[in-house]
């Protein structure tokens, strides 16, 4: 194993070990990890870049003035690790479709740190990066891919031709880019589109040509779309009735929620509607405890079952099935 990834691994397990282990020496902390106080605090440095979010309460945070007066360490806002990421096999190979799947439509650096990424988790894994599986998009010019990404990430708005299939036509339109991902086997791109005034989604491959404008976007991506509302819902959609606890609320915002009422703790109680059932219990069980589902009761039992049986599948008490 390559040292960027024992790192990544070692920092990985410290994050839980220090949620039990709240006041450790930092030189206690060194010896259980087989490292030197510096790397233990440098590492630990690193870490209060991380978190699931960008904002205060959203990054691993430490007690600066123990760990730097009283060689102490005192862990906060890690909550959302619990425990050690560990990544089975077939874990392994889902990530790597799934990367491969991005490497399809990135450009730039952007394919250099998939490349990376593609090369440390199949040693992880021991396996090939070069796969059996094979991932195929719609061919993208490369030209216009590389566009796109430069827009995205620089906050400028693109212009491009873009061909309309249904009516055999093609249009140019300026638009104010949001987000790229891929579904169903294809490239989008959401955005604002300023000849529509409107949001609107853009197949990646019939983007006939592309270059990116000097103007910044004038819109917010994060007040315009939600990632579950880039697609139609469904006329028979199934809803779940959830508990939200505070340091979740940002799921509100992302997922397709309908505020019921506010609890005096600062939770929210939330209607929750997804694409099917097995996406809904997904999502709750991401969530980690911070998301309990109300009713409908039998989806409740529903997700403990599943819960109880993903803990046990990680702690090895059930072995892990193949297809």
């Amino acid at each position: 194993m390559n040292p960027s990834l024992k790192q990544v691994v070692r920092m990985l397990a410290m994050v839980p070990y220090l949620q039990s282990n709240q006041g450790i020496p930092l030189v206690e902390l060194a010896r259980e990890f087989k490292i030197r106080p510096a790397q233990a605090q440098r590492e630990l440095e690193m870490m209060m870049l991380t978190g699931w979010g960008e904002f205060h309460g959203e990054l691993i945070d430490f007690d600066v003035t123990a760990l730097e007066e009283d060689g102490v360490v005192h862990i906060r806002d890690a909550e959302f690790m619990s425990r050690p990421l560990r990544v089975s096999r077939s874990e392994a190979a889902a990530l790597m479709v799934a990367l491969r799947t991005l490497r399809q439509s990135a450009a730039g650096d952007q394919a250099q740190i998939i490349d990376s990424a593609l090369a440390k988790l199949a040693e992880a894994a021991g396996t090939d990066v070069d796969t059996s599986v094979d991932v195929l998009l719609p061919e993208v010019d490369p030209a216009v891919q590389s566009a796109v990404a430069e827009a995205l990430a620089s906050k400028r708005q693109l212009h491009m031709v873009y061909a309309n299939d249904t009516r055999d036509e093609q249009s140019e339109r300026t638009v104010d880019p949001h987000r790229a991902f891929t579904q169903d086997g294809h490239r989008y791109l959401s955005a604002w589109c300023h000849k529509v005034e409107a949001d609107r989604l853009f197949r990646v491959d019939r983007i006939v040509a592309a270059n990116v404008l000097d103007a910044p976007v004038t819109t917010d991506a994060a007040s315009r779309t939600r990632l579950e509302d880039l697609f139609p819902r469904g006329k028979d959609l199934p809803t779940v009735v959830v508990d939200v606890a505070p340091e979740a609320e940002w799921m509100v915002e992302q997922y397709r929620m309908e505020v019921l009422s506010e609890h005096p703790d600062g939770s929210l109680r939330a209607r929750m509607s997804g694409s099917d059932v097995s996406w809904l219990r997904r999502i709750v069980m991401r969530a980690g405890g911070r998301v309990r589902v109300v009713e409908p009761a039998d989806f409740a039992a529903e997700v403990r079952g599943s819960a109880r049986a993903a803990l046990a599948a990680y702690d090895g008490d059930v072995r892990e099935q193949g297809a």
